[in-house]
């Protein structure tokens, strides 16, 4: 009795011991499976992925290919529509949820399925055997990659959740056409999104990676006739999808320095105003054939926040030709006068001029060794000249001027901090100097329009913006909103821009913008650049060759375009703004001659309203005075405009005796060069204003050279060497040296 009981005391033990080392092993292997490492199993999952970039409104730009040229987007499983997931489980997996990574049940039948069918009906590899192939990359019908696939489908089924295995799987197999996951099928084969297929176009989708070529609904439609009347039908209305491929420069911008592409990117591009304004583009292109014009790019931003609307590189980026593929928006071109009202702004924050100010457009030297004597784009020269008008008709010799006073590093760092980064020195040694005010140096539409914005934005200044998710960071304010709104004042006066570009202007609209346009030296760019209360725009026009632009010396075609896309985009609201004005404490609008910039005298024939600086009291106008012997009203001009009215003496006079004994010119300090050509023809000239006494006394290097009369104007010889001119002029004196080498 005793060896009895012992005896079913033993076999308890020995059942309870083989229960415990089979729980164990349950245990133990998937909890090994799953913290042994699994790095084929990690690359899979890391994989590239096609990438979605949407618009502002959720309308796809592009989907991005693989490198092979395929397309696989992922789709969270969440999103995958439960009717889909089941069809597939249906199709591929019945027991998906019910084993471990392998169905032994469906290994056994399908073998006696497929025999009775005479027929490949069914295989036996589950979900996760099918995941586990890929991830092994063995295709080699052999038993031990088979086996390979067993191990591996449990490794992963340790690893993963259902869920998870089942949106790896859907995500990433294949389904023909190039195309990889149920997101890219549909797309493929359909046309459409996951959430808009019928059941029959699930159907089909559910069939199709049984064998993809075999399966084809576009090729082989007849295949799906006895599954069900509605996979025929979808079937039959299956057709190939066209993947879009809009803005490719920008697409190309927003991608080129990312090494893994997020599933999806939601820009700020709004697309249907990239198509209005790429027609523009392109008809503006069409119609300047003949003109060396073969290239064009445009940046349209958003005001509000500095998002980017639309971002053409090039008319054309297949026309491989004229190197469609380069992006005209990065290029660095010469901007020409565009730069200007960054330097009149500068200039009015640094309290050296106001709108009234007048600036002489008369020829002028600047530099010494290097002289610099510019000219304007129609080679006139204006005389005295008001601010507002010098910028509104981009005229030259004010804005050299301007730059001189200010410094040309002073106008550098502001240049800089407005974005313009490509105008630093680099290695090739270039340095800026007052050509810099004439939009010398290189810079590129994806600096420019950004700058430009800060007008209509009471100066603050905001980076560019490519995504809708983006946060509107680093606002900084780099003018006064004074300053800003006046210079929006001068861009924005279609009057003022008449002495440069005449009264029938490209650019004049029926809502408030403001417009400056840019022409490079050599003719090799055109630009425009525009803004309203609600966007800012830039075209630029040429070629990538660097051949001069034929038979265009202004930029009317960039500003048509311009123009045209501000009118087919401009809230109607628009129509009814005004800029705002400048804060009343610090501006007032005042009466003032319209050819002194001093506030209106009697004499005066033309008289304007104007922003004033409350605290300049400014005098009244002097230049305009009555003839001693008659009522007339003579115009008495400054010395600085002898050389200027010398040419037009119908215009006025000169009052020499209350200004100052002047060189107007050459400067201390110029150089010259001897020439053994034409030595009868050389010579020095000098021109010289001011001073009380009609008479001048000239030394050359301290002899007594010759006595003149008004105007002051004599040459003196070409000498080698180091050389000094003394004048006196009653009790004024000056001497100035010079070098001929």
């Amino acid at each position: 009795m005793l060896n009895l009981e012992c005896l079913k005391t033993q076999r308890a033990k020995t059942v309870l011991c083989v229960i415990s080392i089979k729980l164990f092993l349950v245990l133990l292997i998937p909890l090994t499976l799953r913290l042994v490492p699994f790095p084929e199993l990690n690359d899979y999952i890391e994989k590239e992925y096609s990438c979605r970039i949407y618009d502002r409104n959720g309308e796809i730009i592009q989907i991005t290919p693989l490198p092979g040229g395929g397309r696989r987007e992922f789709t969270q499983i969440k999103k995958i529509p439960k009717s889909l997931q089941k069809n597939f489980i249906r199709q591929e997996d019945r027991r998906f949820y019910f084993h471990h990574g392998v169905d032994w049940l469906a290994i056994i039948k399908a073998p006696i399925q497929n025999h009775r069918a005479g027929k490949i009906v069914r295989g036996g590899s589950t979900i996760t055997m099918q995941l586990a192939k890929a991830v092994n990359q063995d295709n080699s019908p052999t038993i031990s990659r088979k086996l390979k696939d067993i191990f591996y489908a449990f490794r992963i089924e340790a690893k993963l959740s259902k869920k998870k295995i089942l949106e790896l799987y859907l995500n990433s197999i294949y389904f023909g056409s190039n195309s990889y996951g149920i997101t890219s099928a549909a797309r493929t084969y359909f046309g459409c999104e996951l959430n808009e297929l019928t059941e029959g176009q699930i159907q089909v989708l559910s069939i199709i990676p049984r064998n993809p070529s075999f399966y084809n609904p576009i090729e082989h439609s007849a295949r799906y006739k006895d599954i069900s009347p509605q996979a025929w039908d979808a079937a039959q209305e299956a057709k190939y999808f066209r993947y879009p491929y809009r803005l490719p420069h920008f697409v190309n911008y927003i991608t080129a320095d990312t090494d893994k592409l997020p599933y999806e990117l939601h820009t700020t591009i709004d697309l249907r105003i990239s198509e209005i304004a790429q027609n523009f583009l392109l008809e503006a292109l069409e119609q300047a054939q003949g003109s060396r014009i073969t290239n064009g790019s445009l940046l349209l931003l958003n005001n509000a926040d500095g998002s980017v609307l639309t971002w053409l590189g090039n008319g054309d980026f297949f026309d491989s030709e004229n190197n469609g593929q380069i992006d005209g928006v990065l290029v660095k071109n010469q901007p020409g006068s565009s730069m200007k009202p960054f330097l009149y702004a500068l200039a009015l924050e640094k309290n050296i001029i106001q709108p009234s100010t007048v600036l002489a457009d008369v020829p002028t030297e600047f530099g010494n060794e290097k002289l610099y004597i510019p000219e304007n784009f129609n080679n006139r020269f204006n005389g005295p000249v008001r601010m507002r008008i010098a910028l509104a008709s981009s005229l030259n010799v004010p804005a050299v001027s301007t730059l001189n006073k200010i410094g040309v590093q002073t106008y550098l760092e502001k240049l800089y901090e407005l974005g313009f980064e490509s105008l630093r020195q680099n290695d090739s040694g270039i340095k800026a100097d007052l050509g810099l005010a004439l939009g010398a140096g290189e810079v590129s539409l994806y600096e420019l329009v950004p700058a430009f914005s800060v007008f209509v934005r009471d100066g603050n200044f905001l980076p560019l913006k490519y995504l809708k998710d983006e946060k509107l960071t680093n606002v900084r304010q780099l003018y006064s909103a004074d300053t800003s709104r006046i210079i929006s004042s001068i861009l924005s006066d279609k009057g003022a821009r008449a002495l440069g570009f005449g009264y029938t202007q490209t650019f004049q609209t029926d809502y408030p913008s403001i417009f400056k346009t840019g022409t490079s030296n050599q003719y090799q760019n055109i630009i425009a650049l525009g803004a309203t209360k609600d966007y800012t725009i830039g075209v630029w026009m040429g070629n990538f060759s660097g051949n001069t632009v034929m038979g265009k010396t202004g930029s009317s075609l960039p500003a048509w375009v311009a123009k045209n896309v501000f009118d087919k985009i401009t809230p109607k609201d628009s129509y009814n703004y005004e800029f705002p004005q400048p804060d009343p404490h610090g501006w007032h609008k005042e009466r003032i001659c319209s050819l002194s910039g001093l506030k209106a005298g009697p004499n005066c024939k033309a008289v304007v309203t104007e922003y004033v600086k409350n605290d300049s009291n400014l005098s009244t106008c002097s230049w305009h005075i009555k003839s001693k012997n008659s009522n007339e009203i003579q115009t008495v001009f400054p010395p600085e405009y002898q050389q200027w009215l010398r040419q037009r003496p119908d215009k006025g006079l000169i009052e020499y005796s209350q200004n100052p004994l002047t060189i107007l010119t050459p400067k201390q300090d110029s150089l010259f060069f001897y020439s053994s050509l034409n030595t009868e023809l050389q010579a020095i000239p000098f021109e010289v204003t001011g001073g009380n006494e009609n008479q001048l006394e000239v030394f050359y290097d301290e002899k007594k050279y010759a006595t003149i009369n008004r105007p002051f104007i004599f040459s003196l010889p070409v000498n080698r060497g180091v050389h000094s001119c003394r004048i006196i002029c009653g009790n004024e004196e000056l001497t100035l040296s010079y070098t001929v080498k």
